[in-house]
């Protein structure tokens, strides 16, 4: 779904209780070229220029109808609406917070359904493949970067798969003929390959930082951020029982890349799991609200399972960047 957009984790509230005594724990919250055609001696042989995966018309189209749905889908919570238009991580965040919908307050549930729309769009076309990407501007002047897909994995229709929010300008995809290059997913751009980085991210929850995340650049604020979230894990638990994160598998796996005149972005999945766990037999951990929507029995160990995605930048030079991740808890067990 597209509302404004939310802190890039949901923050959990959970309690660790024993003899009556509770501490609050912190969650995360395009076809193919043309071939000229034989011409008479006397002309010599021309190529059409590619078409693309889609023209901008279509794209456009895409685009409004995903508006349209998702706006009908946002009014009722309809998850099964929804589905016609969203796929892969996405999806499981918006169906998420349709369940999570209770647990919100008055304002934020008034807000929910309002409609929104997609202004000043642009679109990044590659020559062939099953995707393309869009940015784009919604009510109240959040910039957003998505990515639709036709594939296999969306039901062979256009699905919207990913959804974020940088708060900063991107690096402008380069482009030729009107199209833009994707890169190799496997080959290195600088210091890390397109392929690796969901690890390097995904590693600044598990480890800090410490083994994958190191090829990051660590001192942007969504960097800062992650890192927190990590040092501050287990804070509000104390010694009575340890928080942490591991890297789980994404529910769409895919990577998409845009050449950029100083490197390559790339639109990343991320997944992990957070585990909280007693040390303590006599104690039990009572979950927290959304938590609760999936399972409100305390217990010794609660493993809430988040589902996201990102942007970050790959220079040429220097360490890449993270311009903006986005996360949602899709289960709680």
């Amino acid at each position: 779904m597209t509302r404004t957009p939310s802190a890039q984790r949901r923050h959990l509230g959970t309690a660790l209780l024993l003899a009556g005594v509770t501490a609050s724990a912190l969650s995360g919250c395009a076809s193919g070229e043309k071939s000229a055609q034989d011409s008479p001696s006397s002309a010599p042989p021309t190529s059409a220029p590619p078409q693309g995966v889609v023209t901008r018309t279509e794209a456009d189209k895409i685009l409004d109808h995903y508006q349209e749905v998702n706006n009908r889908a946002n009014k009722s919570r309809d998850t099964t609406l929804l589905s016609t238009v969203e796929a892969g991580q996405l999806y499981a965040r918006s169906k998420a917070d349709y369940e999570q919908f209770s647990t919100l307050g008055a304002k934020e549930k008034k807000e929910f359904g309002e409609p929104f729309q997609f202004t000043g769009r642009s679109f990044y076309i590659p020559p062939k493949g099953d995707w393309f990407a869009a940015a784009a501007t919604t009510t109240g002047k959040n910039h957003t970067l998505m990515v639709f897909e036709k594939s296999a994995d969306t039901g062979d229709t256009w699905k919207k798969v990913i959804s974020l929010f940088p708060r900063k300008a991107l690096p402008a995809p380069t482009t030729q003929n009107g199209l833009t290059t994707p890169a190799e997913a496997n080959t290195a751009v600088g210091q890390l390959a397109p392929s690796g980085v969901t690890d390097a991210v995904e590693d600044l929850f598990a480890s800090g930082g410490t083994k994958d995340g190191r090829k990051l650049s660590l001192s942007n604020e969504d960097a800062k951020s992650i890192l927190k979230t990590h040092k501050e894990r287990g804070d509000d638990l104390g010694a009575q029982a340890t928080v942490n994160f591991f890297p789980i598998t994404p529910l769409h796996e895919k990577t998409y890349t845009l050449t950029t005149g100083s490197g390559v972005m790339v639109i990343a999945p991320l997944a992990h799991k957070e585990e909280s766990l007693v040390k303590n037999s006599a104690l039990q951990i009572t979950p927290g609200k959304s938590e609760s929507v999936y399972n409100k029995t305390p217990r010794a160990v609660v493993v809430d399972s988040f589902q996201g995605e990102a942007v970050v930048h790959l220079p040429l030079q220097g360490k890449p960047e993270i311009l903006d991740y986005r996360y949602s808890m899709v289960d709680s067990r």
